[in-house]
């Protein structure tokens, strides 16, 4: 028996001998190629569920189990695995490398990604950190310059306001809008409310083999916004905080009140008058108006955001605020955002998320562009700064009010002062205030079965309430006397939602040497908007200064309410169907169907297909020994894409009982159908020093027709809108070229530089029973026409100046007939250009293009140890620009405002003084100031629009300080502007006078609120 104890706890103690024996603890740090630490990076021992994640340190510990294999398996997103044997002593510290291929290998496409390499399409790309580089506030802003074929143009400088993107063009006369899809939603403006921060990456689909998925609302492009989600493993809490101060550039200077009384009077000497300015300069203010109506800006910003996860659950929590003044007073930007963006494999199988964006933005705006003649508008600011008479102070010395008409006992000729209003009383008293509210996002489940499927399901939602306001009372100091019952108020509320349901199933599957991608799919959307308005006459004074007391309750006289409700739905089908062998020949198919509840039933169904070929060339065994080229793919296709944006009921007449009487308010015509574009492209891909030059070409031709254009009106339609008619087909056609070169010269010194161009070609190919129509702001007219680009210049040719008498008689035509009888020396020779021997408003021609015919830009970026430099150029040739506040300042107004100084150097002052700008005359019988080529000036620009300095703090002083990254940043937008436009600034799209007209009257210059030049400062950290 003991015996047999014995051997009993022997063989108990061999066993716990054993068993500590089978355990073995590994330590050890894992870091990348640059010696920052990884954490989050999984550690398993082969051929077991054994394992662990390293710290934020990078450091991790592990007890390996000796009858598996001592070997241990580290993986971590964007690096190559690395499989390390374990000696059995010792720390193990390992050095991954970054998985460039994988890195650069994947785009997101329509529905889903692809590789690279197997992309048939156009496609560009734009990372976040290059959109969250140029600090601009608008997302859309931030995409200026990045991709080849992508126009992007500030309207006005005025804050709150959003870019506006063309993709290869004005594809229509309607709405040319691009699409934007953020994380699965589908919008078509609003990228103002979304912060740069928070964007990963943006690509633009720009042919129609690239977005056909999107069939009936891709006819202009479409644009994917992919937002940040977390990093397994690595919970990150990162700050951005910056200031920035900002003034407005390209300011002109104006006639000093001497320099005006002097050309008043030259004025009446030239037309035989006795009348002069009686008044002495020295004794009357001399204000500049432009340097009292702008002022420095300021913004700062400010972004919080917590990011991470494990190997199940991934988030992204983040809240932003940002505080813009403009350059001139009351006209401000708020911005208040919150997004999450979480998602959780709940399954193997199943995987849950969402991505939401809630946001608050209140704009006060002020007229930055036009003369407040179109209704609702506001008049321009800096229109009435640049036409008002330096000899007017900003406020009467008697009443402390601003001034309007020149105050009485200063003047001995005051009606020589013109009656343009006080710019600051205009900025302070004439504003509209705008408070939007918006939730915009999605929730989504991903199955993933039988191995190569995987199904999702997306509700998305885009909800907003808009809020609008502005008071019309009595400006102090106004010689305009509103009388308290005609004191307005006008309110407006929009509540807009759009609601989609999308379903997708994605299969993958290779088989040997063949690769394939089927994608199918159906989409619901519903669009509902619904309003309120009203407005409220009879406001007394108390109103005019205390806003708490503008509001309809208060308002005493008359009142007006109206509303209305707009609904539609679009239900679809699309499919795609990509191939791929040995990676070499490629073919992608499209198709999408869309039933859209803005045509009529026989019309409401669109197909939209597209195919694509590409061959990568350099894969091929003859191309192996070429050793300068590493990449060479040709990519060619052709699609249909459509466009719904053109109102929501065209197929229907629409009625009113205004006034109690049922009436018509637009005409509709059944026979309406989908506008239709086709495009073909043409690429070529290629890569070089072992793949640090990539260079890419594109050719496209994009062809749309069936455009919808308005009717004729007839008397017999009443007040009625004239119905629709698919009347109108427009080409756009041109070449892309990127260029993109990365050099790292050592550990210490690298750079990059990457350069955009575009060529683009727009013609009107035919219209409607060729009906012609002219689109006039202020004294600025455009001309639609058939054979000519859309937005064209209508006007007179000119052909310099009359220098003496002998020259206005020797110009007659074949009768012998003066061509300008009521001609001076110093007035405009005026081209009789149909030769009839009259000039007439028959010699009107087209005499300026507004669209470039080149965009180009280049980015490059330096990086010395923890030192980055950035510097981007953006420019645009081959535009015109209507100056038409030159044909106020520039042509001696008869009204008496003010003129640029340039005109009182250059005017015509006797013979031989001036062959361009012609001679002050308040009479002008000539009618000089008529719409001319005179007003029409190349707008090409090219300009520094950002650089960047930054520094790291180095990896020794942020682990003493416990942090993952800190930076300290200066950056400089607008910095220099190269350009002969005499204007403000050259970078302008239309004015709030045609506002209404979006593409086809775009490029006149009514006195737009400028860039600015800004400075700002910031620091990011991260821990």
């Amino acid at each position: 028996m003991k015996n047999c104890l014995k051997l009993i706890s022997c063989a108990l103690l061999l066993l716990v001998c054993s068993t500590g024996f089978a355990q073995v603890k590994v330590s050890g740090k894992v870091t990348d190629d640059q010696g920052e630490a990884l954490p989050g990076v999984t550690v398993v021992q082969q051929n077991t569920r054994n394992g662990a994640v390293t710290s934020p340190d990078g450091a991790y510990t592990l007890t390996l189990n000796t009858t598996a294999p001592q070997a241990l398996t580290f993986t971590f997103m964007g690096f190559l695995p690395q499989t390390v044997g374990y000696s059995g002593s010792g720390e193990l510290n390992i050095v991954l490398k970054k998985d460039e291929v994988a890195l650069k290998d994947v785009i997101v496409i329509g529905y889903g990604t692809q590789k690279k390499s197997q992309v048939t399409g156009a496609i560009a790309s734009v990372s976040g950190k290059d959109l969250q580089r140029t600090q601009a506030v608008d997302l859309t802003t931030a995409l200026q310059g990045q991709a080849a074929g992508v126009n992007v143009t500030s309207p006005t400088g005025a804050p709150g306001t959003e870019a506006v993107v063309r993709i290869r063009g004005i594809g229509t006369l309607n709405n040319s809008n691009p699409l934007y899809v953020v994380d699965g939603v589908p919008l078509t403006s609003g990228l103002n409310t979304i912060s740069p921060n928070d964007i990963e990456s943006m690509e633009v689909l720009k042919d129609a083999a690239a977005s056909a998925i999107y069939g009936s609302r891709a006819a202009n492009g479409v644009i994917l916004v992919t937002t940040k989600k977390g990093v397994p493993g690595r919970n990150e809490v990162s700050f951005d905080a910056n200031y920035g101060t900002a003034q407005a550039i390209g300011l002109p200077k104006m006639l000093s009140t001497a320099q005006f009384i002097e050309l008043q009077n030259e004025a009446f000497a030239n037309d035989g008058s006795t009348t002069r300015n009686q008044d002495n300069a020295a004794s009357l203010p001399n204000t500049d108006w432009l340097d009292q109506t702008f002022r420095t800006g300021q913004t700062q910003r400010y972004n919080l955001s917590f990011s991470g996860g494990n190997e199940k659950t991934r988030y992204y929590i983040s809240g932003n605020y940002t505080d813009q003044d403009g350059t001139i007073i009351n006209a401000t930007f708020k911005r208040y955002g919150v997004r999450s963006n979480v998602s959780s494999q709940v399954k193997d199988w199943l995987r849950v998320g969402e991505n939401l964006n809630l946001t608050y933005d209140r704009t006060q705006q002020i007229g930055a562009s036009g003369d407040g003649g179109r209704s609702g508008s506001l008049p321009g600011v800096v229109r009435y700064a640049l036409i008002r008479p330096n000899a007017l102070p900003v406020v009467d010395p008697a009443t402390g009010f601003y001034t309007d008409l020149p105050p009485a006992g200063l003047y001995q000729s005051p009606l020589l002062y013109g009656d343009g209003k006080n710019p600051l009383a205009i900025a302070d008293y004439r504003t509209r205030t705008l408070g939007r509210f918006r939730l915009l996002g999605n929730m989504f489940a991903e199955a993933t079965f039988a191995k190569h499927f995987k199904l999702r399901t997306d509700f998305g939602t885009d909800f907003n309430i808009n809020e609008q306001q502005q008071y019309n009372g009595q400006i102090p100091g106004d010689r305009t006397i509103l009388a308290d019952d005609v004191k307005s108020l006008d309110k407006s509320r929009h509540r807009v939602s759009t609601l989609n349901w999308t379903n997708v199933l994605n299969y993958n599957q290779t088989f040997g040497k063949h690769e394939v991608g089927v994608t199918l799919g159906s989409e619901y959307i519903t669009f509902k908007a619904d309003y309120l308005s009203g407005s409220r006459n009879g406001y007394d004074n108390r109103a005019d200064q205390n806003q708490s007391l503008q509001q309809l309750g208060y308002g005493y006289n008359q009142q007006f309410s109206g509303g209305g409700l707009d609904e539609s739905t679009l239900m679809s089908y699309f499919g795609r169907v990509s191939y791929a062998y040995d990676n070499k020949y490629l073919a992608t198919v499209n198709m999408r169907a869309d039933a859209s509840s803005r045509f009529s039933e026989q019309n409401r169904w669109g197909y939209f297909p597209s195919a694509s070929l590409g061959w990568n060339i350099a894969k091929e065994g003859f191309m192996q020994d070429v050793s300068w080229l590493n990449d060479l793919k040709l990519r060619g296709g052709w699609g249909q894409l459509g466009n719904q944006e053109i109102g929501l009921y065209p197929f229907a007449t629409i009625y009113s009982t205004a006034n109690g009487v049922l009436q018509p308010v637009s005409l509709g015509n059944p026979n309406v159908k989908w506008e239709t574009t086709g495009q073909t492209n043409v690429g070529v891909d290629a890569a070089f020093l072992k793949g640090s030059l990539t260079v890419s070409v594109d050719y496209f031709r994009r062809k749309t027709k069936d455009i919808l254009v308005q009717l004729p009106t007839s008397y017999t339609n009443g007040d009625a809108a004239p119905a629709y008619e698919n009347g109108a087909e427009m080409e756009n056609k041109g070449w892309e070229l990127n260029l993109n070169y990365r050099n790292t010269v050592n550990k210490d010194f690298s750079w990059n530089v990457m350069v955009n161009a575009t060529t683009l070609e727009n013609n009107v190919l035919s219209l409607y029973k060729a009906r012609e129509q002219i689109i006039a702001a202020g004294a600025g007219q455009i001309l639609l026409r058939a054979g000519e680009p859309v937005s064209s210049f209508y006007g007179y040719k000119t052909n310099g100046l009359f220098q003496n008498e002998a020259e206005i008689a020797a110009y007659v035509n074949k009768d012998g007939q003066l061509l300008q009888p009521n001609a001076r020396p110093g007035d405009i020779r005026f081209v009789d250009v149909d030769g009839d021997g009259v000039i007439d408003g028959d010699d009107r021609t087209i005499i300026g293009n507004p669209n470039p015919k080149l965009l180009y830009s280049l980015n490059a970026g330096f990086n010395y140890r923890g030192f980055d430099l950035n510097v981007f150029f953006n420019g645009v040739t081959g535009n015109d620009i209507f100056n038409e506040v030159d044909n106020i300042i520039n042509s001696f107004d008869a009204r008496g405002f003010n003129q640029k100084e340039d005109f009182y150097k250059n005017r015509w002052h006797g013979e031989g003084t001036s062959n361009s700008t012609p001679r002050a005359t308040f009479q002008d019988p000539n009618n000089n100031r008529r719409t001319s080529d005179r007003f029409v000036e190349k707008g090409d620009y090219l300009r520094l629009k950002n650089v960047v300095l930054g520094y790291n703090l180095p990896t020794n002083t942020l682990e003493k300080w416990g942090l993952y990254n800190a930076r300290l940043y200066a950056s400089a937008q607008n910095l220099l502007t190269f350009t002969k436009y005499s204007g403000m600034d050259p970078e302008l799209y239309t004015n709030d006078n045609v506002a209404g007209y979006g593409d086809l009257a775009q490029g006149i210059d009514m006195g737009t609120y400028p860039q600015s030049r800004s400075f700002t400062f910031g620091i990011q950290v991260s821990f």
